[in-house]
C-alpha cells in the first residue's frame, strides 16, 4: 500500500524549498502541464487532490488500484473519457463503471467515482469492483491484525509511505526485484517532521537471521561506495554519511535525516564544484 499526503507535500516549507531547486526550465515544463492538465479536464493537480491511496492484493500481475481524494467535475471527466477509444460503461451495484483504451500505452483503464471527492482508477476491472464492494461493505476489508496495520498510523509529517507483506509473491518472476523476495515485509516512510528537516526511514524484515545480515551488508556496501566517491561526488558522499544502518535478528533499519541548511550547503557546493570544471573542448574543424 502507497499513501501520498498531497495536501502535506504542498504545506511543507522543507519541500518547497526543494522544489525550488530545480531548475527553471525543468520547473516551468511542470507548470505548463499542469495548467493543460487542468484546462482540459477542470482538475488542479495542485489544489483539488489531497491524498493518493494505492492498494493491491498481493498479485503484481492484477496490478492495483488507486484511490484518489480531491474535488472533481464527475460531469466533466465523464465527458471527455467518453471520447476515448474504445469506451463503454458497466453498473456495479449502481455504481458506473467507465473502461476505456489508453492510447499512450495501448491498455485497457478502468474508474468509477464511488462517492462524492473519490474516484478508483485501475487497469482491470476486477480489483476495481473488489474496491467498491470493500467500500459499500459488500466484501470484508483487512482484518484488525493485518500486518499493514501500520498503514493507517501516519506518523507526523509523513509524505509518502509504502507498505508491503508477502513480498515474494507480489514479486512474482520480476528480474528487477529478486532481491525483495526474501523479504517478508516492508515499509518506507519520508517526510517533512518539521519545518526544517526532510526523513526517511525503511525497514525490512527478511525471512529469518542471515538472509537480514546478507540485506544488512548490501545495504552498506551501497552506502561505502558512494562514501568512496568523495573525490568525484564529495555531496553525495556527505550525504551518504547521514544514512544510519542497523540490523537486529531479522529486521534491517534505514534512517536518513537532512536539515534544510545541509541540503542547501550540498546544493551550493555541487552548483559551484560543476561551474569550476573546464568546458569541454571543441571539435577541430
Amino acid at each position: 500500500m502507497l499513501t501520498l499526503d498531497l495536501r502535506a507535500a504542498h504545506a511543507s516549507p522543507m519541500l518547497a524549498f526543494a522544489a525550488d531547486q530545480i531548475d527553471t526550465a525543468k520547473r516551468q515544463e511542470a507548470e505548463r502541464k499542469l495548467a493543460a492538465a487542468e484546462a482540459m479536464f477542470g482538475v488542479n493537480l495542485k489544489k483539488d487532490i489531497d491524498h493518493i491511496v494505492i492498494a493491491g492484493n498481493g498479485d503484481a500481475s492484477k496490478g492495483g488500484v488507486a484511490y484518489v481524494y480531491g474535488r472533481f467535475d464527475a460531469q466533466r471527466l465523464t465527458t471527455i473519457l467518453a471520447g476515448a477509444s474504445e469506451y463503454s460503461t458497466s453498473n456495479h451495484h449502481g455504481t458506473v463503471v467507465q473502461r476505456w483504451r489508453d492510447d499512450s500505452d495501448k491498455k485497457k483503464k478502468c474508474m468509477a467515482f464511488a462517492k462524492p471527492g473519490l474516484a478508483l482508477f485501475a487497469d482491470q476491472a476486477e480489483p476495481l469492483a473488489q474496491a467498491l464492494d470493500v467500500l459499500a461493505a459488500r466484501r470484508p476489508g483487512l482484518p484488525a491484525d493485518t500486518p499493514l496495520r501500520a498503514a493507517f498510523t501516519p506518523s507526523a509529517g509523513d509524505v509518502l509511505t509504502l507498505h508491503a507483506t508477502g513480498l515474494s509473491e507480489i514479486v512474482g518472476a520480476q528480474p528487477n526485484a529478486q532481491a525483495l523476495r526474501q523479504a517478508t515485509a516492508l515499509s518506507l516512510r519520508i517526510g517533512t517532521p518539521d519545518a526544517e528537516t526532510l526523513k526517511a526511514a525503511l525497514a525490512v524484515t527478511a525471512t529469518d537471521n542471515q538472509t537480514a545480515q546478507q540485506v544488512y551488508q548490501a545495504l552498506m556496501g551501497i552506502r561505502a561506495l558512494a562514501m568512496l566517491r568523495a573525490a568525484e561526488e564529495p555531496e553525495t558522499a556527505a550525504l551518504a554519511t547521514q544514512i544510519g544502518i542497523t540490523c537486529d535478528g531479522n529486521a534491517v533499519q534505514v534512517a536518513f535525516g537532512i536539515s534544510k541548511t545541509q541540503l542547501q550547503t550540498a546544493l551550493q557546493n555541487r552548483k559551484a564544484r560543476l561551474a569550476a570544471q573546464p568546458a569541454p573542448a571543441a571539435n577541430a574543424p
